[in-house]
C-alpha cells in the first residue's frame, strides 16, 4: 500500500542563523515539493508521481510556501510563513533570509513563482506583487523592493501559481470551482481560460503545487489525494479558444500543506531517467506526450526474470524496448493461440505479489478504448508464474494487433498514465480463426540473425557485418496444416558496407502468381504502396529494400559496426503474405526460406568488377542456389568456389561462406575485424562443414573487444 507523507505534529527547533547555500548546478527536471511545518523538501518525478525526501529541514524551523525556481541564478525562492519574509534555498536545501521592503507587514503569501529574476507573490485579498531579484547577483545582502501590481486576480482563491515558459503568462486554478485562469504579467489582466470540471470532475481539494515543463504542459498536484493532472498549454490559439486538454497523469504524495517549485525550462524526464515505458504504436498512447504508461523502476516490482531498464520515453517503431536495451520484455507468454470465440491461456511471471491489468485491441482499430478490451482488471498475482484465461470475442478482427500488460504494487492502473512501481510490457499479438495454429522461426518472440560480407566473389575484409538483419517468421496453418499466411518481421541491426546493397526474401517452391493481392509490406509500421513482390521474376521474391544504405540515419558511416557508432535502430519491415485460393503451399521450403543480399542496381558495385551486374549480383547463404536474376558469369571468380553441378554455392575453397544464419541474437565483428579473429572457433566450424565447434558464435567464444556491443 502507498505510504503518504505525514505532517509533523511536534515543532522541531533549528537555529535561525544559517550559512548561505550554493546555487543548483543545473536546471533540475524534478519538481520540488515543500510539505509540513517546519518544511521538508521532497523531489517529485512528475512522470510517475514517485517521490523521495531530499531534506528533512531547510534549517529555518518554519513553514515555507509560495516557492518558485529562478533559472538565471538557480535558486529556489519562497515565503517564510512563520516569519513573513522571503527566503532563498540552494542545492543543499538550506534556507537563508532575503531582505525585502514594500510587502504588507505581517501578511503571508501562499502562492508564488519566479521567472527571469522576477519573484511574483499572490494572495487573494491583496492581489499580485513582484520583486526584482537581480540585485542579489552582486550583493546577496541587499534589500530588495516589492512592487504591487494592478490586477483583477485578487478574487481568485488559488493555492499556487506557475509561469509558462511558452507564453510567459501566469496560470492558476480557483480551488472553489476549478476554473483555470491566465494572467498577463505585463498588464495584470486576468482571463478565464476554461473550466476543468468537464475533464477532471467536480472540485475535490485545492492544487497546492503546480508546475510547468519546457513544452508548455502544466502539472497540477492536488493536496487531498496526490493526483497529478496535466493541462496542455503549449498552443496560444487553443488557450484563446479555451480548447485545453486536461487529463489525469500520475499519483503523487498527498498532504494538506503543499507547495511546489520547478525549473520550467527543464524536460519532465532527463538523461538519468529511472522510468520504464511501453513500445506499442503511439495510437495506443505510448509516448510521454500521449500520457503513455510509465513506471518507476528499481522498486522490486516487475514482470519476468529480468528487471526493466530505463528509457527517456516510449519506444515506437522501428524501436522497441528489447532492441534498444536489455531484453527485459520477458514476463508475458501466450500459452495457447488467441483464436476467435475460444478461451486463451496466458502465463504471467511476477517478481513478487502485485496487481496486473491488461488490454488487447480486439477490433484492430489502434487503441485499447473499446468495450471488452480491458481483459484483466486489477488481478492480484502471486510471486512467480501465474496462468490466466482470456475469452477471445467471436467477432475479434483476424490478424495482427497489440496487447498491453501493466504490473504494479498498488494496481488500479489504466492503459495510460504514470505509476510509482512496476513495469509495462507491450506485445504484438495475432488473432486467429478457430481451428488455425501458428508456427514460428526461430521462436515466438526471438529473432534470427543473418549477416553478410558483401565483397563476393572476393573474400574482402571478411568482417561479416556489411549488412546484419534480424528477423522472425510466423506461419499460420489451417486445420489441415496448410499454410494460409506468412508474416515476416525484421529490422536492420547493422550496416558496415561502403557499397550499396539491397535485401530480399525468396519463398523457394512458390511462384509469383501464387501470391494474393492482399499481401502487404510495411516499413516502420507505414504501409507501402507496393508489397515488394518482384515483377521481373517468376519466383516469389519480395524486395525489402533496393538500397539499405538509404535507410541509415545521419551519423557514423559504420552504422552499429564501429563501437563508437551507437545510433538507434532506424529501419524495420514487415511482409504479410497471403496466397491465392487453391495454391498448394506444401512445396514451400521450410523456414527461414531464402534471405539474400543483392547489389543495388545503378550504384557502384564492387572494386575489380569491370561492369555493373546490378540485380545480377546476389549473395546467399552457403549452398543456397541463387534466383533466376543471378548472373552466373561470376561463379568461380577470385575467392568463390561455387560448383552448381555439386549444389555448392557461395563458399570459398575452405568452406568459408559470404553469409551466416544464426538462430539467435549475435554479436557481430567490429568494422574491419576478420570473423576468424573475432571468433577463433569459426574456422574449425566452417572447414569441418559444421561438424566441429557448433557453438562457435556464442558471446563467451568471442575475442575480447573484437565484436560490436550496444551501449543503449
Amino acid at each position: 500500500m502507498r505510504t503518504y507523507l505525514k505532517l509533523l505534529s511536534l515543532a522541531m527547533l533549528f537555529p535561525t542563523a544559517v550559512i548561505a547555500d550554493e546555487p543548483f548546478d543545473t536546471c533540475p527536471s524534478k519538481g520540488f515539493l515543500f510539505q509540513s511545518s517546519p518544511s521538508k523538501v521532497f523531489g517529485i518525478n512528475l512522470a510517475t508521481g514517485g517521490y523521495s525526501e531530499l531534506a528533512a529541514t531547510t534549517g529555518l524551523n518554519s513553514h515555507i510556501n509560495a516557492v518558485g525556481f529562478n533559472d538565471p541564478d538557480r535558486y529556489i525562492y519562497g515565503f517564510d510563513h512563520d516569519n513573513a519574509n522571503v527566503v532563498r534555498i540552494g542545492k543543499n536545501y538550506t534556507g537563508e533570509q532575503v531582505a525585502v521592503s514594500g510587502l504588507p507587514e505581517g501578511i503571508n503569501f501562499i502562492s508564488g513563482d519566479v521567472q527571469d529574476n522576477i519573484y511574483y507573490l499572490h494572495r487573494r485579498e491583496l492581489g499580485l506583487f513582484k520583486i526584482d531579484l537581480s540585485p542579489l547577483a552582486t550583493d546577496p545582502s541587499t534589500t530588495l523592493t516589492a512592487e504591487a501590481m494592478t490586477s483583477n486576480m485578487g478574487v481568485i482563491r488559488a493555492s499556487d501559481v506557475a509561469i509558462s515558459p511558452i507564453d510567459n503568462k501566469m496560470y492558476l486554478v480557483d480551488n472553489n470551482d476549478y476554473d483555470l485562469y491566465q494572467v498577463d504579467l505585463t498588464t495584470g489582466d486576468t482571463n478565464l481560460v476554461t473550466s476543468m470540471i468537464p475533464q477532471i470532475g467536480v472540485p475535490a481539494g485545492g492544487f497546492g503545487a503546480i508546475y510547468f515543463d519546457v513544452n508548455g504542459n502544466l502539472y497540477l498536484s492536488r493536496n487531498s489525494d496526490g493526483s497529478i493532472f496535466r493541462a496542455n498549454l503549449s498552443d496560444t490559439d487553443d488557450i484563446a479558444l479555451g480548447d485545453i486538454g486536461i487529463e489525469f497523469f500520475a499519483t503523487g504524495p498527498a498532504s494538506n500543506q503543499n507547495d511546489g517549485a520547478r525549473c520550467a525550462n527543464a524536460p519532465v524526464i532527463d538523461e538519468d531517467s529511472t522510468i520504464d515505458f511501453g513500445d506499442a504504436p503511439d495510437s495506443y498512447k505510448t509516448l510521454l506526450a500521449s500520457n503513455g504508461p510509465r513506471h518507476e523502476i528499481n522498486t522490486g516490482f516487475y514482470l519476468g526474470t529480468i528487471a526493466p531498464d530505463s528509457e527517456g520515453d516510449g519506444f515506437v517503431s522501428p524501436l522497441d524496448d528489447n532492441k534498444a536495451g536489455l531484453s527485459d520484455e520477458d514476463g508475458v507468454g501466450f500459452v495457447t493461440a488467441l483464436e476467435a470465440g475460444k478461451t486463451s491461456l496466458i502465463s504471467v511471471n511476477a517478481s513478487q505479489s502485485g496487481y496486473l491489468s491488461a488490454w488487447i485491441d480486439w477490433n484492430g482499430d489502434g487503441d485499447f478504448e473499446d468495450s471488452g478490451e480491458n481483459i484483466i482488471d486489477n488481478n492480484l498475482l502471486s510471486s512467480g508464474a501465474n496462468t490466466l484465461s482470456v475469452a477471445v470475442p467471436a467477432d475479434a478482427e483476424i490478424g495482427s494487433s497489440w496487447s498491453r500488460f501493466r504490473f504494479s504494487e498498488d494496481g488500479g492502473l489504466d492503459f495510460f498514465g504514470g505509476a510509482t512501481t512496476g513495469e509495462v510490457e507491450d506485445h504484438p499479438v495475432t488473432i486467429m480463426e478457430d481451428g488455425s495454429s501458428l508456427r514460428h522461426y526461430p521462436s515466438e518472440s526471438g529473432y534470427a540473425t543473418v549477416a553478410f560480407e558483401d565483397n563476393w566473389p572476393k573474400e574482402g575484409d571478411y568482417d561479416m557485418n556489411d549488412a546484419v538483419i534480424r528477423f522472425r517468421i510466423t506461419e499460420t496453418l489451417n486445420e489441415d496444416d496448410e499454410i494460409t499466411r506468412i508474416l515476416i518481421k525484421g529490422y536492420l541491426a547493422a550496416y558496415g558496407a561502403g557499397y550499396h546493397n539491397g535485401f530480399a526474401f525468396r519463398l523457394p517452391g512458390l511462384n509469383r502468381n501464387d501470391i494474393n493481392a492482399a499481401t502487404t509490406q510495411s516499413h516502420n509500421m507505414v504501409l507501402q504502396e507496393t508489397n515488394g513482390l518482384e515483377s521481373i521474376s517468376n519466383e516469389a521474391i519480395f524486395i525489402v529494400s533496393d538500397d539499405l544504405k538509404q535507410k541509415l540515419p545521419a551519423g557514423c558511416m559504420y552504422y552499429r559496426t564501429a563501437q563508437h557508432c551507437q545510433e538507434a535502430i532506424s529501419f524495420e519491415f514487415e511482409i504479410d503474405v497471403y496466397f491465392n485460393e487453391g495454391v498448394d503451399t506444401s512445396s514451400l521450403v521450410t523456414m527461414p526460406y531464402d534471405p539474400f543480399m543483392f547489389a543495388t542496381p545503378g550504384a557502384y558495385v564492387r572494386d575489380g568488377l569491370w561492369y555493373n551486374p546490378g540485380r545480377g549480383l546476389e549473395i546467399h547463404l552457403a549452398d543456397q542456389a541463387p534466383t533466376e536474376q543471378f548472373d552466373t558469369y561470376w561463379y568461380g571468380w577470385w575467392s568463390d568456389d561455387s560448383n552448381p553441378g555439386a549444389d555448392r554455392y557461395f563458399k570459398t575453397s575452405d568452406n568459408h561462406p559470404w553469409a551466416l544464419l544464426i538462430n539467435d541474437a549475435w554479436s557481430w565483428p567490429r568494422e574491419h575485424v576478420d570473423l576468424v579473429d573475432a571468433y577463433s572457433e569459426f574456422a574449425g566450424y566452417a572447414e569441418s562443414s559444421g561438424d566441429n565447434n557448433q557453438l562457435w558464435y556464442l558471446l563467451e567464444k568471442a575475442t575480447a573487444d573484437k565484436t560490436y556491443s550496444s551501449e543503449e
